[in-house]
C-alpha cells in the first residue's frame, strides 16, 4: 500500500476513495452549471419584467415609447450581464478542473466521520516525508480506514439541494409568469422584443392615431409637414410670419395594424411651446366627425406643438417655423416710349414705381420687373382682362371670359435665380384696340396690331396684382398691387389774343395776334383759320414765320424782335359791313390713336370805314380826356390840402402855440397819409390813361388810318410826355410826400418837406395841363374831321337824292 522513494512515502489511493472523488467531482460540475443556468434564467426574467414595467409605465404616463438610445443602452447592459453570467456561472464551472484535495476537503466538511483521514490519504498520494519506521505503517492504516468509510458514503448526500430547488422554483415561476402574460396579452412579448432587442422606433399598438396637415392660405391648401434629415427627421412646416396658422388633425378611416377601427378621441390636447420655453395648453374638440382644428392667430415666432389624443402622442414635437412671406421689394419699368413723345432721347427709360401707380403715355411699351425678397418657384399676375402665370421655365396667358389671346410671351415669367418677376406690356387705350383683349365676337381681322407677339397689351387704368409663390411653398396673401395709368396725349393748348385792334377794323387793317401754343410732346403745325360773314368752311392762312415742328411751346412772334404774328385783312378785299372770324389752330404729332387739333375761340371783327372807326376812337378819347381832367382836379386838391397845412408845420417848427401842438401834429399826420394814398391812386389812373392812348395809337396804325402823322403826333404829344411825368414828377412828388408822412408820424420837423411836396405836386400839375392842351387840340382835330365826314355823308346823300329826282323827271322811274 505504500512505497519509499528518496525518503518519500507514497500512499496509493484505495479504489473506493478514487471512485468517490470521481463521482463527487462530476456532481460538483453539474451542480454548478445547473445553478448558473437557473440564475441566468432568473436574471433574464427579472430583466424582462423590469424593462417591460418601465416601458409600460412610461407609455401610460407619456403615451410615448422609451427613447431608442435608452433602450439600446439597456440592451447593451443586458447583453453584457448575460455574457458575464454565462461565462462566470455556466462555462467556467463546466471547464474548471477540480483537484482531489479540494474534493477531499469538501467531503471532510460534509462527513466529519472521516476525521481528516481522507485529506491525509489524498495528500500522501503525492508523497510524504518518511521520518521513522512507524510513519509508513500509520499512513497505510489511515488510508485503509478512509477507504473503508468511503465505500459507505452516498454521493447524493454530498450536496444540499434546497438552494438549487429554490432557484428552480423561482426560474420556473418567473418563466411561467412571462409565458402566461404572453398568452393573456397577445403581442406583449413581441412588443418587448421589438422594443429592447430590435430597438424599433415605434412598437406600441395604438388605438388612436392622427394625421397632421397645415391649412395654408390662400385657397385652404393642405400642406404636409416636412422631415429634416439633418435634425433627426423632426417634422416642420414653414409658415408665413404674421398670418393665421391652422393645423388640421384627422383620424384616418382605415384600420389599425391590430385589425381594429381607429378610435376617435373626445378631444385632443395641444401643448404649444414658444421659443423662450414658455408653454400653453389647449384642448380641441372635433370640428367634424373625425377632424380637429387648432388655430394660432397672427403667428409671429417659431413654435413647437406636442399633440396628445387618447393613447397617441407625437414622438417629436411638430415645429412651426415662422418665415418671411414673399413680397415685392421694388418695381421698375424699362420703357420704350412712343416716337411722338420724343422721351426716348429726353428722359430716362428706366422708371422706378413709387407708390401703387405707374403713369405712362399711351402706346408705351415697357418691361415690368418686380424684385422679390426671396427666391420664387412661380408667380401669377392678375389683370383686369387677363392672368399671367409662369415659373422659371415657362409663361402662359389666360384671358378673361369674353376675350381671346393672340399674344403669348416667349420668356419665362420668373428669372433663373427666382428673385425677379418680369413681363412685357404695351399700354393701349381700349381693349378693342389690342390683340390680347379682343371681344370674342369681334372681327380680329380688322383689329389694329399695336404690339408684337411677345408684348401683352394692357389698357389704361388697369390694375396688376402680383401673387408670389416662393421656394418655401408660401403664397403671398396680400398681393402687391400697381395701377397702370395711361396718360392720353392732350390737344395743344392755345392761349392767343388779338392786340392793337378792337372788334371794329378797316378793310386795310393788319391784325396782330400774341400769345403761345403749348403741347405735352410738341406742336406739329399751327396756322390761322378764318371765315368771312356766315361762311361754313374755315379757310387757312399760314403764319408769316414757319413753325419749328416738335416745339413744346411756340410763341406767336413774327420776327426776332418779338413783334406779334399779324393777319393781313387787305388781301381778302372785304367791304364795309362784312364780318371776319379769325381763329388760331394747332395740331400735335400724336399717333396714339391719331393727331389732335385744337382751335382757339374765334375773334369776330366787323369791317367799318375809316370815318366810323375814327368816330369810335373819338368817343374813347373824350372819355379819357374827362378822366385826365379829373386827375388834374384831384392833384390840385392834394396840393391845396398840403399847402393848407404849411402853417401848422411852421408853428410846430417854431414852437409857438404850445396848446395846439397835439392837434397840429395829428392834422399833419392825417394830411400826409391822405395825400400819399390819393397821390398813388392818381398815378395808377394816369398809367391807365397812358395805356388807353397807346391802344388808340395802335388801332390807328394797325387799321392804317390816314394821315399817318396822326398816330405819330399823338404819341409824341401825349403818350411820351405822360410817361415822362409818371417817371419823374409824379415819382418825385410821391417820394416827397412819403418822407413828409414819415417825419410827421415821428414828430420831426416837416415844414421843409411840406413846402417841397407842394412844389413837386405843382410841377406835376403844370406838366399835365400842358398835355391836356395837346389832348384838346387832338380832340378838336377829330371834331373837325368828324364834321368833315358828316358833311361828306350829307353831300353823298344829297347827290343820291338829286340823281334819283333827275331820273324821275326823265321818266325812267
Amino acid at each position: 500500500m505504500s512505497s519509499t522513494l528518496d525518503n518519500q512515502i507514497r500512499i496509493n489511493l484505495p479504489s473506493a476513495i478514487r471512485e468517490l472523488l470521481t463521482a463527487v467531482r462530476g456532481r460538483v460540475r453539474r451542480y454548478s452549471v445547473l445553478s448558473g443556468v437557473l440564475f441566468l434564467m432568473i436574471a433574464a426574467a427579472l430583466s424582462f419584467w423590469v424593462t417591460y414595467g418601465l416601458d409600460s409605465g412610461w407609455f401610460a404616463i407619456q403615451r410615448l415609447e422609451l427613447p431608442v438610445g435608452l433602450r439600446f443602452l439597456m440592451l447593451v447592459i443586458m447583453a453584457a450581464a448575460a455574457a458575464w453570467l454565462i461565462l462566470g456561472r455556466v462555462l467556467r464551472p463546466l471547464i474548471r478542473r477540480h483537484r482531489d484535495r479540494e474534493i477531499a476537503v469538501l467531503l471532510e466538511r460534509r462527513f466529519p466521520e472521516f476525521q481528516d483521514r481522507l485529506v491525509t490519504t489524498v495528500e500522501c498520494s503525492d508523497g510524504y516525508p518518511g521520518e521513522g519506521p512507524v510513519v509508513g505503517a500509520m499512513l497505510s492504516r489511515t488510508a485503509e480506514d478512509a477507504g473503508a468509510f468511503a465505500s459507505t458514503v452516498n454521493t447524493q448526500d454530498v450536496f444540499e439541494l434546497r438552494q438549487l430547488k429554490g432557484q428552480g422554483w423561482a426560474a420556473g415561476l418567473l418563466g411561467l409568469s412571462i409565458l402566461g402574460y404572453g398568452l393573456f396579452q397577445p403581442g406583449s412579448l413581441q412588443r418587448w422584443w421589438s422594443a429592447f432587442v430590435q430597438c424599433e422606433e415605434t412598437y406600441h399598438e395604438r388605438t388612436t392615431t392622427l394625421e397632421f396637415r397645415a391649412v395654408a392660405q390662400p385657397g385652404d391648401r393642405r400642406q404636409s409637414f416636412q422631415s429634416s434629415e439633418a435634425e433627426g427627421g423632426a417634422p416642420f412646416y414653414l409658415h408665413p410670419r404674421g398670418s393665421d396658422f391652422e393645423l388640421e388633425m384627422t383620424v384616418p378611416t382605415g384600420k389599425s395594424p391590430a385589425g381594429r377601427e381607429w378610435v376617435v378621441p373626445e378631444r385632443v390636447r395641444v401643448d404649444l411651446i414658444r421659443e423662450d420655453g414658455t408653454r400653453s395648453r389647449t384642448y380641441v374638440s372635433a370640428s367634424s366627425e373625425r377632424r380637429f382644428r387648432f388655430v394660432v392667430t397672427r403667428l409671429q415666432e417659431t413654435i413647437s406643438l406636442e399633440i396628445l389624443a387618447g393613447d397617441f402622442r407625437t414622438s417629436v414635437p411638430l415645429e412651426i417655423r415662422s418665415v418671411e412671406p414673399p413680397t415685392v421689394t421694388s418695381l421698375q419699368a424699362d420703357c420704350v416710349y412712343p416716337a411722338y413723345t420724343g422721351w426716348n432721347r429726353r428722359r430716362q427709360r428706366n422708371v422706378t414705381v413709387l407708390g401703387s401707380e405707374l403713369s405712362l403715355p399711351i402706346g408705351t411699351r415697357f418691361d415690368l420687373v418686380a424684385a422679390s425678397n426671396k427666391p420664387l418657384q412661380s408667380a401669377r399676375l392678375v389683370g383686369d382682362l387677363f392672368e399671367v402665370t409662369g415659373d422659371r421655365e415657362s409663361c402662359q396667358v389666360i384671358p378673361r371670359e369674353g376675350f381671346q389671346v393672340t399674344a403669348q410671351p416667349t420668356a419665362p415669367l420668373v428669372s433663373a435665380d427666382g428673385l425677379a418677376v418680369s413681363a412685357e406690356f404695351q399700354l393701349v387705350l381700349e381693349p378693342a384696340d389690342t390683340p390680347l383683349a379682343v371681344p370674342a365676337e369681334a372681327d380680329t381681322a380688322t383689329t389694329p396690331q399695336q404690339a408684337d407677339d411677345s408684348a401683352l397689351c394692357i389698357t389704361s387704368n388697369s390694375t396688376l396684382r402680383f401673387f408670389l409663390h416662393d421656394t418655401d411653398n408660401i403664397i403671398s396673401l396680400s398681393p402687391q398691387t400697381v395701377r397702370i395709368r395711361g396718360v392720353a396725349d392732350k390737344p395743344p393748348v392755345i392761349a392767343t389774343r388779338s392786340v392793337g385792334v378792337a372788334n371794329a377794323i378797316t378793310r386795310r387793317a393788319v391784325i396782330p395776334f400774341a400769345g403761345s401754343i403749348q403741347d405735352d410732346y410738341g406742336v406739329a403745325k399751327a396756322r390761322f383759320e378764318f371765315i368771312v360773314d356766315d361762311g361754313t368752311t374755315w379757310r387757312v392762312r399760314e403764319f408769316q414765320t414757319p413753325l419749328v415742328s416738335g416745339a413744346i411751346e411756340y410763341e406767336l412772334l413774327s420776327d426776332e424782335a418779338g413783334r406779334p404774328e399779324r393777319f393781313d385783312v387787305l388781301p381778302l378785299e372785304l367791304s364795309e359791313g362784312q364780318t371776319l372770324s379769325i381763329s388760331v389752330t394747332a395740331t400735335d404729332a400724336c399717333t396714339e390713336p391719331a393727331p389732335q387739333t385744337s382751335r382757339a375761340e374765334p375773334v369776330v371783327f366787323r369791317v367799318v370805314s375809316n370815318e366810323e372807326l375814327l368816330s369810335l376812337l373819338y368817343t374813347r378819347e373824350l372819355n379819357m380826356r374827362r378822366r385826365f381832367e379829373e386827375v388834374i382836379r384831384r392833384l390840385e386838391q392834394i396840393r391845396d390840402d398840403v399847402q393848407f397845412h404849411e402853417a401848422a408845420a411852421a408853428r410846430l417848427a417854431s414852437g409857438e402855440a404850445a396848446d395846439t401842438v397835439s392837434q397840429d401834429r395829428i392834422a399833419l399826420t392825417d394830411c400826409a397819409r391822405r395825400s400819399g394814398d390819393s397821390l398813388r391812386v392818381q398815378s395808377n389812373e394816369l398809367a391807365s390813361i397812358r395805356v388807353g392812348f397807346e391802344e388808340v395809337i395802335e388801332q390807328l396804325i394797325n387799321n392804317q388810318i390816314p394821315p399817318k402823322q396822326l398816330a405819330s403826333d399823338m404819341r409824341n404829344r401825349i403818350v411820351t410826355p405822360l410817361q415822362k411825368i409818371l417817371d419823374v414828377q409824379m415819382k418825385d412828388a410821391d417820394n416827397t410826400v412819403s418822407e413828409f408822412r414819415v417825419a410827421a408820424s415821428r414828430g420831426e420837423d416837416c415844414s421843409g418837406l411840406v413846402a417841397r411836396s407842394v412844389t413837386d405836386i405843382e410841377a406835376a400839375i403844370v406838366g399835365l395841363r400842358g398835355i391836356l392842351e395837346n389832348v384838346r387840340d387832338m380832340a378838336e382835330f377829330h371834331e373837325v374831321l368828324s364834321d368833315l365826314n358828316a358833311i361828306l355823308k350829307d353831300q353823298e346823300k344829297i347827290q343820291k337824292e338829286t340823281n334819283a329826282e333827275q331820273i324821275k323827271r326823265l321818266g325812267f322811274d
